[in-house]
C-alpha cells in the first residue's frame, strides 16, 4: 500500500494512471472520490484502468473497495492494482458526516431550551466520540484495502504549513502536512511526496530492498510508480497471493465467556465441597493426593496448577485431609505449600541439584468447618513468615484512569456508619456465619490515609472489592484469592495487587451482579454494574457503606 501525497497539480493522478499500463500488474480498479477527472486520465499513454462506480456514500464506497479487493487475478497470475483517488476527499466525507450529526444535536438542544436555532453553518462542535466514529469508518476502508493481494495506490493532497511553538505562536519553520487521517502514513508500506511537478521524495518505506526510515527524506529522481515497484522487488515476486489476517476482537467474547463459565464451575464445586464437609463428608484422600501430584508434574505453569487445586477444594477442607507425600504424611494444604516451595518464580519446578525446599512457612491453617480429626503430621511446626506490608507486588502499575474517591473524608472513616436500608433488607449470611450476623459484617472498608500514595489506595480498594466478591459467590476469601497469595499466605493483606488481580476482579463482576439480583437486591446490582471494567474502582468504599459495611 503506497501513499502518493502531493501538492496541487503535482502529477499524482497522472502517475497512478501511467502505472496502470505497467506489465507488472493485471487489471487496475480506479475508485474516484470527488475529483471528477477519472475519465480524463484514460488518454495517458499506456493507461488501462477500470472506473469502479459508486453513489458517493460511505457505504457504497466501502462496497466498491471490497469488490475491487476481492477480484481474482487473471490467467497470467499478475496481481491487480487499486487506485483510491483521493484519500483526502474520503477523510473530508467522514468529517462532513459527523458535522451533520453535530448540527442536528445543536438544533435539538436549542429546541429543548426553547431557543432559536443558529443560522451560522459553522456554529457546532464535533465531539471526541464523533471523531472516534469517523476513525472507525476510516479503518474499515483501510482494512478492506489490506485484504487486497496487489499494489494499492492512495492519492492524497499535501500542503506546506507553518509550525507553531508551544505557546501557539507561529514560527519561521515550515513542514509538509498530508490532508488525511493523521495515522495514514503509519498504515501504508511507504510514502512518496510530490513537492512539485514530478519532484519526488521518499519519506519512510518498509522494505528490505528500499529501506527509508520515517524520519528520513530521500530524493527519488526519475520517479514513476513502475520504477518504484521494481525497486521494491515486485517484478521478482512469485505468483503466490499475499495473505492478510485481520484482527478479530470479537473472538474475545468467546474467550471471556469461557473464563466466566470456568470460574462459575470452580466456585460451584468449592461451595458443594464445603456443604459436604459440613456433613462430615470430605473428599477422597487419594483423589486429592493425585490432583496435587498431577499439578506438580504438569508441563505448564505448575504454580498456577497447584493454586487451582487449592481453590477447587478449599484451603479449609484440604487442611482436614492427611495424605501421603514425598515429604511424609501431612495435611493436603501444607502439602501444596511444600510443592509451591519447589516451584521457580517462572512457574516450573526447580532444576535437579538445587537446594532442597525448606519446610513450609506458616502454621497449619485452622479448619473453618468441623470434620474428622487429622492425624498429627511428622514435620515440626515451622516458624511463621513475616507478614508482608501493603505494598503492591513489583512491577504493579495502577490503572492510569484511577483517581482518588472525590467523596473521601479522612475523618469520616472514624465515625460510625448509619444503618443502611439495603443492609437491613439483606437475607441471612452463608453457612459459615451465625444466623444473627449481617451478611456483610465480615467485610471491611478500604483503609485510606492522607499520606497514602495513589498506588497504595488503589491496592486497598482492590483488596476490599475482592473480599466482597468472595462473599457474593459463596467462597471463603482465602480460597477465592489463593492464586494471588504467596506460599503459606494467611492474610488478605498479603494479596498481591497486580494486573492479574485486576483482570480477576473484572471477570467476576458479572457473577457478583447476578448474585445481588438473586439476593433480592436489584439496586445494589445496578450500582455495582456501573463499575464496568474500571479496576480499581474509586467508589468501592461508598458502595460498601451503602451495604452497611463499617
Amino acid at each position: 500500500m503506497i501513499l502518493l501525497a502531493g501538492t496541487e497539480k503535482s502529477g499524482k493522478s497522472y502517475e497512478a494512471a501511467a502505472f496502470s499500463g505497467s506489465n507488472l500488474i493485471g487489471r487496475t480498479f480506479w475508485i474516484e472520490l470527488g475529483e471528477g477527472e477519472g475519465h480524463h486520465y484514460g488518454s495517458v499513454p499506456g493507461a488501462r484502468y477500470e472506473l469502479v462506480r459508486h453513489d458517493g456514500s460511505f457505504r457504497d464506497i466501502l462496497d466498491a473497495v471490497r469488490w475491487a479487493a476481492w477480484q481474482p487475478r487473471g490467467e497470467d497470475g499478475k496481481p491487480n492494482a487499486i487506485v483510491l483517488d483521493s484519500a483526502s476527499i474520503l477523510w473530508e466525507l467522514l468529517g462532513d458526516e459527523q458535522a451533520i450529526i453535530a448540527r442536528r444535536r445543536a438544533a435539538k438542544r436549542a429546541a429543548q431550551n426553547k431557543l432559536p436555532a443558529s443560522t451560522d453553518p459553522t456554529d457546532y462542535t464535533i465531539t471526541s466520540d464523533q471523531w472516534n466514529v469517523a476513525k472507525r469508518r476510516w479503518g474499515m476502508i483501510i482494512d478492506a484495502l489490506r485484504h487486497h493481494d496487489g499494489p494499492v495506490i492512495m492519492c492524497a493532497r499535501m500542503d506546506e504549513v507553518t509550525i507553531f511553538d508551544a505557546a501557539g505562536q507561529p514560527t519561521k519553520e515550515r513542514t509538509w502536512k498530508i490532508q488525511a487521517e493523521k495515522k495514514l502514513p503509519f498504515e501504508v508500506t511507504g510514502t512518496i511526496q510530490l513537492r512539485g511537478y514530478r519532484r519526488a521524495f521518499l519519506t519512510g518505506m518498509r522494505s528490505l530492498r528500499l529501506n527509508v526510515a520515517p524520519d528520513q527524506t530521500v530524493p527519488y529522481p526519475g520517479f514513476s510508480l513502475d520504477k518504484l515497484m521494481r525497486d521494491l522487488g515486485l517484478d521478482e515476486l512469485t505468483a503466490a497471493e499475499r495473505t492478510y489476517v485481520a484482527p478479530r476482537p470479537e473472538a474475545y467474547i468467546a474467550e471471556h465467556d469461557a473464563e466466566l463459565e470456568r470460574l462459575a464451575t470452580q466456585h460451584s464445586h468449592t461451595r458443594e465441597a464445603r456443604r459436604q464437609a459440613s456433613k462430615g463428608q470430605l473428599p477422597d484422600e487419594e483423589e486429592v493426593a493425585q490432583a496435587i501430584r498431577r499439578a506438580s508434574e504438569s508441563n505448564g505453569n505448575q504454580r498456577q496448577a497447584l493454586l487451582q487445586v487449592r481453590t477447587r477444594y478449599g484451603a479449609s477442607i484440604l487442611a482436614q485431609l492427611a495424605i501421603n507425600t514425598p515429604w511424609g504424611r501431612m495435611n493436603a494444604n501444607v502439602a501444596i505449600d511444600k510443592a509451591l516451595e519447589g516451584v521457580a518464580p517462572s512457574g516450573q519446578s526447580t532444576p535437579p541439584g538445587s537446594s532442597t525446599p525448606s519446610p513450609p512457612s506458616g502454621p497449619t491453617p485452622t479448619p473453618a468447618v468441623q470434620g474428622p480429626p487429622v492425624p498429627p503430621t511428622p514435620t515440626a511446626a515451622p516458624e511463621p513468615e513475616p507478614e508482608p506490608g501493603d505494598e503492591p507486588e513489583p512491577g504493579y502499575e495502577p490503572d492510569p484512569e484511577y483517581t482518588p474517591d472525590p467523596d473521601y473524608d479522612p475523618e469520616y472513616e472514624q465515625q460510625p456508619n448509619p444503618p443502611s436500608p439495603a443492609a437491613e433488607s439483606m437475607p441471612t449470611a452463608p453457612d459459615d456465619q451465625s444466623e444473627d450476623s449481617a451478611p456483610f459484617s465480615n467485610l471491611r472498608l478500604a483503609r485510606h490515609t492522607v499520606k497514602m500514595e495513589a498506588s497504595e489506595r488503589a491496592a486497598e480498594n482492590m483488596r476490599a472489592e475482592v473480599q466482597l466478591q468472595a462473599l457474593m459467590v459463596g467462597v471463603p476469601t482465602l480460597d477465592f484469592v489463593a492464586p494471588f497469595l504467596p506460599s503459606g499466605g494467611t492474610s488478605v493483606k498479603q494479596i498481591q495487587c497486580g494486573s492479574r488481580l485486576q483482570d480477576f476482579i473484572r471477570e467476576n463482576r458479572p457473577q457478583v451482579v447476578k448474585a445481588f439480583i438473586e439476593m433480592g437486591l436489584p439496586k445494589a446490582a445496578e450500582q455495582y454494574a456501573k463499575f464496568g471494567a474500571r479496576v480499581p474502582s474509586p467508589g468501592i468504599n461508598k458502595f460498601l457503606k451503602e451495604l452497611g459495611v463499617s
